[in-house]
Parts: C-alpha cells; structure tokens; sequence
C-alpha cells in the first residue's frame, strides 16, 4: 500500500472522527445546560436545610407543632436526593459522551497504527501553511479525549455530596460553573472541533 493510500485512509478516518467529535460536543453542552439548573436547586435546597437545622422553633409560635422541624428536614432532603437522581441521570450522558470519544480516539489511532509504516516518519510529521501534520492532529485528539475524562471525572467527584457537608453544598454552583468557564482544554476542544479539522482537513 502506498504512502497517499495510507494516509488517504488516515484522513477519510479523520473526517469521520470529525462529524462524530462535533455530535458529541454539542451533547455534552446540551447535557451540561440542562445540569446547571438543577445544581443551583441543590444549592439552594441545602441552604434552606442548613437554616432549618439551625432555626429554634421551640421558641415562636410554630412550638405548638413539635415535629415540624424534622418534617421540614425531611421534606429537604428528600427533594435534595430527588435533584440529585435528576443530576446522575444527565452525569450518565456525559459518561456516554466520555466513553465514544474515547472508543472514537482509540480508533482513529488503530488506522494509523496499521499505516504508519507506509505513511513513514516524514509524512507524519510535514506540515504546510494551510495543513497541520498528522502528528500534530493526532496530538489534538489525544488532548480532546483527555478534557472530556478529566472533566467528567471531576463533576463526578462534585456530585458525591453528604448531608453534613452542606457548606460544600451551597458552594457547588460556583465550582460547577468554573468547570464550565472558558479555560484552556474547553478553548482547546471547541478550536479543533469547530476550526482546525473543518479548516485544515476539509
């Protein structure tokens, strides 16, 4: 086989990995808009338990009514744990989404493991003006499979909450949010995805 066919295959297998890449993406930002509401319900249903917790109905006129306070506790948490079942369920599309870039990258990579030979060392690194090398696209890739793992592997770890960590609670939206800000790996992916493979490859 020789060196264009090789990397004809290469790239035919690029381009797929391209219009699956830009699925994914636009379901992980679908999955994560609708993650943010119910974060900030979270928040604030652990502020309300954490001020139930604290408040002294003994002392006003809801004393008539001993049981309240652990009625209302109750009715939090349970609405908490409600939010929550709502949060893994779109935590598990985000898992999807994590485990076909990863099956997507491993693929690609496997086209190339087979016609690297005939692609050679050279060809895999050239480069021009208007075309990254090989090398470097398959860079990207790796780069975009890592921020999809390390992203969901931290909401993840977000989402193991307790009920006597309610501070941590309350606090979630801002370190969900910051996950979400535009840091390097989200710039990253959204420039290869909506720029460098439509440009250079297509």
């Amino acid at each position: 086989m020789s060196e264009k066919v090789s990397s004809g295959s290469l790239v035919q297998s690029l381009r797929r990995c391209f219009d699956v890449l830009e699925q994914q993406q636009k379901e992980w930002k679908f999955a994560i808009q609708e993650c943010d509401p119910l974060v900030t319900t979270l928040s604030n249903l652990s502020d309300q338990l954490q001020a139930c917790q604290k408040v002294n109905l003994q002392n006003g006129p809801l004393s008539e009514f001993p049981d309240l306070q652990d009625r209302l506790q109750y009715k939090l948490k349970a609405a908490m744990e409600v939010t929550l079942e709502k949060l893994n369920d779109k935590l598990s599309i985000l898992q999807k989404v994590r485990d076909a870039v990863s099956l997507l990258v491993g693929s690609v990579f496997y086209v190339y493991e087979v016609n690297a030979d005939n692609i050679g060392l050279e060809g895999s690194l050239s480069r021009t003006a208007h075309s990254p090398s090989i090398a470097d696209m398959l860079e990207w890739l790796q780069d975009i499979e890592k921020h999809y793992r390390n992203q969901y592997l931290v909401r993840k770890l977000l989402l193991q909450v307790r009920y006597d960590q309610l501070s941590e609670i309350k606090n979630l939206p801002q370190h969900w949010n910051r996950l979400d800000d535009k840091s390097s790996s989200k710039q990253l992916v959204e420039g290869i995805i909506f720029n460098f493979f439509l440009n250079f490859i297509f």
